[in-house]
């Protein structure tokens, strides 16, 4: 969201009060731009604007009517901190204008069966954000205004993380949020912290079988379905779609996505990933299993699993791709990434595979570049980097530009146009399968409903194992 500072009518011309890294950019129908809160393009039923300095607000009402509700709360609907042990059950929270739920430093609270809808911020966070007063004055690149740290806010978290990878947002440990409505709010669903990542403490938080879905009503990028940072938490059973952006954003180390269906995600966005993490080779032990991505847009660079400019050592296996963007894997110049024994549908393109790091990216792995700091920054040398994950330690003893140990095994690959978009050599591929004859499903146009005992896959593929279908995706019906 943009800010104007004026409109000179003379010259046709809008000015705005704040920068935009990307700029304004047009002729494709995922590079839109509109304006918004001006009187005279009050046309259309559901549309509204608000004169904040005369105290009204004009609405073109749709039909049948009967309620509106305007709130003018700033502050979370609840906040929880510095607790233990509290329960939330089968409750709805809606009508503010920023968090639903708010937690900070709590040990093992339950949001168990609720419903978040209707707030101007994100449904629920677990962890503090940022404040930054001026954002009229960004550095050159947005990511980078970070901010203060701050409670009850999830403000410039992205910015503030960019800088600061150690940021520890004070989430507390064992806290879960389970059997969850979330939707319709104006800047994600769920904001997930918990855990250390200077001593790689886990945090066991968790967000399970929810339905999280229409997220993005104010701010459409980078406000994730579910935003996960810090160290050792979990996202299961969760279905996350309708989104012109990404379905999970995650940074930090030893997470498990799991068992989640998303569709739908990424719609507006040009080059991003319905999950997506990125630019930090020590973000590692991060596992990506048994999900299904469906119907994300062929029409521009969508991914539905993307490692993005030098990301490392992912485990991603069990995942079913299907119609999965234009690019249903990204790995973008990084190393020791695993894909084993997933399964891609229907994509013009299964992996996109790159050097980047040899070309454009040449600065990201220069001396003292963002990659060495932070490496530099946790300490990758020394306990607990250097123990946990032993390559790290050599991470500049091998050329850091040329992408290596990246392994592709026991993948099928069913009516795939191009199995690898980019070069063979920058990865391993064994005991795959690649064919346009039907593998062997129940039910070849719901490969959730699994394969037949039988199936040519078992044979085709050396040690394929029977994938957990049935586990997929959120229990809770649809409201």
């Amino acid at each position: 969201m943009i800010r104007v500072d004026h409109l000179d009518p003379e010259t046709k011309t809008i000015h705005t009060a704040q920068q935009t890294v990307y700029g304004f950019m047009t002729g494709a129908d995922w590079r839109r731009w509109y304006a918004l809160n001006l009187l005279e393009e009050l046309d259309l039923p559901g549309e509204y604007v608000i004169d904040k300095e005369n105290g009204k607000m004009y609405v073109y009402l749709p039909e049948n009517t009967r309620t509106l509700n305007v709130s003018v709360m700033n502050d979370p609907l609840v906040a929880i901190e510095n607790c233990r042990n509290i329960t939330l059950s089968k409750l709805t929270f809606e009508y503010g204008r920023s968090i639903g739920i708010y937690l900070e430093n709590t040990q093992h609270v339950r949001i168990t069966g609720c419903t978040v809808r209707n707030v101007g911020g994100v449904g629920i966070s677990i962890g503090k954000g940022t404040e930054t007063p001026d954002k009229k004055t960004l550095k050159p690149h947005a990511a980078e205004a970070g901010g203060t740290p701050k409670s009850r806010v999830v403000g410039d978290l992205m910015g503030r993380l960019y800088q600061d990878i150690l940021f520890n947002r004070n989430g507390g440990t064992d806290n879960g949020i389970t059997d969850c409505y979330i939707y319709n709010t104006g800047s994600g669903g769920i904001s997930l912290d918990g855990g250390d990542r200077a001593t790689l403490t886990p945090a066991g938080n968790f967000v399970e079988n929810c339905r999280i879905h229409d997220f993005n009503r104010v701010e459409k990028s980078y406000r994730p379905g579910i935003w996960i940072d810090g160290v050792g938490n979990r996202v299961s059973k969760c279905d996350i779609y309708n989104a012109p952006s990404m379905a999970i954003l995650f940074h930090g180390n030893n997470h498990t996505i799991e068992f989640c269906k998303i569709t739908n995600v990424c719609s507006e966005v040009d080059d991003q990933g319905a999950i997506y993490y990125g630019r930090d080779p020590s973000e590692l032990g991060n596992v990506i299993r048994y999900c299904y991505f469906h119907k994300l847009s062929p029409r521009h660079r969508v991914t539905a699993t993307y490692h993005d400019d030098g990301a490392c050592g992912g485990e991603v296996y069990g995942n079913i791709y299907h119609n999965a963007g234009s690019l249903p894997v990204l790995i973008g110049g990084g190393h020791y990434n695993h894909y084993h024994h997933n399964i891609f549908i229907d994509s013009p393109v299964a992996i996109h595979l790159d050097n980047r790091m040899q070309n454009w990216g040449t600065g990201m792995v220069a001396p003292d570049g963002i990659i060495d700091q932070r490496l530099k920054t946790v300490k990758y040398k020394e306990a607990p980097y250097s123990t946990t994950y032993p390559f790290l330690a050599h991470y500049w003893e091998e050329d850091p530009s040329y992408p290596h140990g990246n392994v592709i095994e026991g993948n099928l690959f069913y009516r795939i146009k191009n199995i690898v978009n980019g070069q063979t050599q920058w990865g391993e591929f064994r005991n795959n399968w690649s064919t346009n004859n039907d593998p062997g499903f129940i039910d070849p146009e719901n490969p959730l409903k699994g394969f037949k005992e039988d199936a040519p896959i078992y044979k085709y593929i050396q040690g394929f194992p029977q994938l957990p279908f049935d586990q997929i995706g959120c229990s809770l019906e649809e409201q």
